[in-house]
């Protein structure tokens, strides 16, 4: 799976949130106890609104949403269990368990959300019997069945929440992202993923590479067998490239018979291999249809980021212009830059 992920400025945006909510209501309390004397758990209390402060701003430019978020959760728990466990905090502070369940199913999603959900107020649970369980008046029958149905219902209807919202975020994320009829991504998608593999080739030095597919006289499979039978030499083509290629490598829709693929940590000389590897599959696979028999062949353009541009409209037009170029010199072949004796050269591969 790409490392590219949807939802993480909506997680970002909710840390950011928390932590101001954090800052502040730490804060507050730290203002109420220390007048009363409660000097220990003002520090703490102070020392927590600091800590949120210095995460604000870490957060605001970290790629690693997911994990601060994580750990601002552990350290917030953490701290709330400490402060639940000191003698001069009160039976209704435990209230704030209930809110437990809204933050971790927001910041970290259904699953880990109901997980630490669950832990934390369990953990809450134990230490409000091991210290009021010999309170009569705290430990009845009604006020328990209460605390428990109301704990039970914040943490449901949390998770209830969350999973739907995590459902609906996929969905429309397929229908903006992904081609209907092949299940691969499309233009939209090549984009996004294109700005984060630039980003990741910038800062690390790595190559990437770009293949532009086009199927040779798909026109004629339309003509000759209808356009069922083109949309199931898409789809048979389709899944010959997801099962040839890697799983970090973005293949997309560009239009039509038309295919774009991203080739992560690769360079030109090497992305030339791969096309071939590619033309010489489709070359040999036999897509059947109907009790009928479809050959089809492809030609492939290579561009390397770098070498051949630094946006994807640049690389993009390099690899139509090689492509172009396989075409013309007879279809079924691939056209790349390899370099040779310091030259660079255009080379073609044909069977």
């Amino acid at each position: 799976m790409h490392p590219y992920q949807e939802d993480q400025e909506h997680r970002r945006s909710v840390l950011q949130a928390m932590l101001l909510v954090t800052i502040a209501s730490a804060l507050v309390f730290a203002a109420l106890n220390f007048p009363d004397g409660m000097m220990l758990v003002g520090g703490i209390q102070v020392a927590l609104a600091t800590l949120a402060a210095g995460l604000l701003v870490v957060v605001r430019r970290t790629r690693r949403v997911q994990t601060w978020c994580l750990l601002f959760l552990l350290i917030l728990l953490s701290v709330t269990i400490l402060l639940l466990s000191r003698p001069e905090i009160s039976p209704f502070a435990f209230i704030w368990l209930l809110v437990i369940p809204l933050v971790t199913h927001l910041l970290l999603g259904s699953r880990l959300g109901l997980l630490l959900s669950v832990g934390s107020m369990g953990a809450g649970a134990a230490l409000f019997l091991y210290r009021f369980g010999g309170n009569p008046e705290l430990v009845r029958v009604e006020v328990m069945s209460n605390a428990i149905i109301a704990a039970l219902t914040t943490l449901g209807m949390s998770h209830f929440y969350e999973r739907t919202r995590e459902r609906s975020e996929l969905r429309l994320t397929r229908l903006a992202t992904i081609d209907p009829l092949t299940g691969l991504a499309n233009r939209a998608r090549l984009i996004d993923v294109f700005h984060w593999e630039q980003a990741q080739a910038r800062r690390n030095g790595t190559p990437l590479s770009l293949l532009m597919l086009d199927l040779d006289r798909f026109k004629r499979i339309n003509d000759e067998h209808g356009h069922e039978a083109g949309d199931a030499v898409l789809v048979a083509f389709a899944r010959m490239l997801q099962q040839r290629l890697r799983e970090i490598d973005l293949i997309s829709r560009f239009g039509g018979e038309e295919f774009l693929v991203l080739l992560n940590n690769t360079d030109s000389k090497r992305a030339v291999d791969v096309a071939e590897e590619l033309r010489q599959s489709l070359e040999q696979l036999d897509i059947e249809y109907q009790g009928k028999r479809l050959k089809l062949t492809v030609s492939i353009g290579v561009a390397e980021y770098g070498p051949d541009g630094l946006d994807l409209d640049t690389l993009s037009r390099v690899a139509d212009k090689r492509l172009y170029q396989a075409k013309a010199s007879g279809r079924n072949c691939v056209r790349g830059p390899i370099a040779k004796s310091g030259v660079e050269q255009e080379a073609a591969l044909s069977k």
